[in-house]
């Protein structure tokens, strides 16, 4: 079974702005890897990874996304099944875009990489003469492939953030975090990136419907078609 088609998916995530390193992985199989710094340094990143997930299945959380923030950067991990898809971010890059990217990949591939080993795989073997044998993807299919993934993005960030920007009139940052999951959880929405423009608009509206107060609800919703106008242009 060839993982090709997942590893050329991968590593076209590696284009998206901001994005420094990529690491896919299924259990102590590393799928593919691209990281700023060596090999070494790579596996240890995700057997640290590895304990931290076990742990929060010992405790039976299901977890989708862990986002971690350092000094030099972001690390941000997207699950999906077995699989571990990520990411070392730098200040350019859109958190939310790299996900929905990932988890849009990961479903993509969704068979092959569940047919896929947890274990360790043999290094492919090079030529008898010494000589190692550089396969390098093809620049159109590579292109393909990223065309594809940014079609199926649309404005979801921004209009989260106008969202978030609303609600911060009313409420703490982590808790409309924690209102927008909600939402989306209990629209059974796999991924708001694949949305239409009118879905998208739909679903803020259905966040800030949750606010209990009816004026303050009214005047969020007036608040928030301002903030987005700029988005349709």
């Amino acid at each position: 079974m060839s993982l090709n088609p997942v590893i050329t998916s991968a590593a076209s995530l590696q284009r998206l702005d901001g994005v420094a390193g990529v690491l896919l992985f299924k259990g102590r199989n590393t799928i593919h890897r691209q990281m700023p710094f060596s090999e070494t340094r790579a596996d240890n990143l995700r057997e640290i990874v590895s304990q931290m997930l076990e742990g929060y299945r010992q405790v039976r959380r299901k977890i989708h996304q862990i986002y971690l923030e350092f000094d030099g950067g972001v690390l941000l991990a997207v699950l999906h099944e077995e699989v571990v898809m990520l990411f070392f971010l730098t200040s350019r890059a859109d958190p939310d875009l790299a996900a929905s990217a990932a988890s849009v990949m990961l479903n993509d591939h969704a068979p092959l990489l569940r047919a896929a080993s947890s274990e360790p795989q043999p290094a492919a073997q090079g030529p008898e003469d010494g000589i190692e044998e550089l396969v390098v993807t093809s620049p159109r299919a590579l292109a393909q492939i990223t065309e594809k993934a940014e079609t199926t993005v649309n404005q979801w960030g921004a209009v989260r953030k106008c969202v978030e920007g609303v609600l911060g009139k009313v409420m703490g940052r982590a808790q409309a975090s924690n209102l927008i999951q909600r939402t989306i959880d209990e629209a059974k929405i796999a991924d708001p990136y694949r949305l239409s423009a009118t879905e998208v608009r739909k679903l803020a509206v259905s966040v800030i419907e949750h606010v209990p107060n009816t004026s303050k609800r009214r005047q969020l919703l007036v608040e928030l078609d301002a903030s987005m106008e700029h988005l349709k242009n």
